[in-house]
């Protein structure tokens, strides 16, 4: 695809607008009406991921998500789009900071898109990689070890199906961590601690994990799991089911623009 579609071709490559074209795939699980039956859906769709790039790091992030089948078992809290805004610096020992919003925001017009502003989160940052260039950990020039310290503020929070407000004031604080180990092959997690008594939720979680294989160049395959839903140590009361298949598996095509 790069040798056909060459960078300097049709503006490629001015690095202002990048983004990606994903096919996802995952299992959500969750409670009937009745409290005490689960359901599986099993959801697969589309999404296209596009970042404005507009001064240094400072971008905007777009993600509009398809679903490619439905049925009365679908969720109707499944989001159209997610968005982000901020400093998304990617440098070693750097700080990196923004608001972005997960919520279930749907075109369909149930939800308020404006009273869902208030439930996404503020979040600081700081990227801090443990490898030098010449460790000989490293495999290869791709390989690292990078942890991520962050804090994340939430206005107010609700329940599951972005319905009824269950609080405000919701802090997170947390470490994530993603070892490249060669040729962007790599493997991550993360661990969460909520200070604020009360505001963990059944489905906030304890730990994610994931892995893939991700390169930023432009007209690359990226293969990324992921699963971050409903983790708990084993001290912890898990109220909400969840294991390896409720993660989300994804292909994807990257470009820059």
């Amino acid at each position: 695809m790069a040798d056909v579609f060459h960078s300097h071709c049709c503006l490629l490559g001015k690095y202002r607008i990048t983004g990606s074209v994903d096919m996802f795939f995952n299992k959500i699980t969750y409670l009937d009406k009745d409290g005490t039956t689960y359901t599986d859906f099993n959801r697969y769709g589309a999404n296209f991921n596009l970042i404005f790039k507009f001064y240094k790091e400072w971008q905007v992030r777009l993600i509009f998500l398809a679903d490619m089948h439905s049925g009365p078992d679908k969720p109707k809290w499944l989001s159209n789009l997610y968005y982000a805004a901020g400093n998304y610096e990617w440098r070693n020992k750097h700080f990196f900071y923004g608001y972005e919003n997960y919520q279930p925001n749907r075109f369909d017009g149930s939800y308020n898109l404006l009273e869902n502003m208030k439930r996404g989160f503020f979040f600081v940052g700081y990227n801090y990689d443990l490898l030098a260039k010449k460790s000989p950990l490293k495999l290869d020039a791709t390989s690292q070890i990078r942890l991520i310290p962050f804090v994340r503020y939430q206005p107010e929070y609700t329940d599951r199906f972005g319905k009824q407000v269950m609080g405000h004031h919701k802090i997170t604080l947390g470490t994530s961590a993603r070892y490249t180990i060669w040729h962007h092959i790599y493997v991550e997690g993360a661990v969460f601690f909520y200070p604020v008594t009360g505001s963990v939720l059944p489905w906030d979680p304890d730990y994610t994990y994931g892995f893939g294989y991700f390169d930023w160049h432009h007209f690359t395959l990226d293969f990324s799991y992921g699963n971050w839903i409903a983790n708990r140590f084993p001290w912890h009361v898990k109220e909400m089911k969840n294991d390896f298949s409720n993660g989300e598996f994804k292909l994807g095509l990257r470009f820059i623009w």
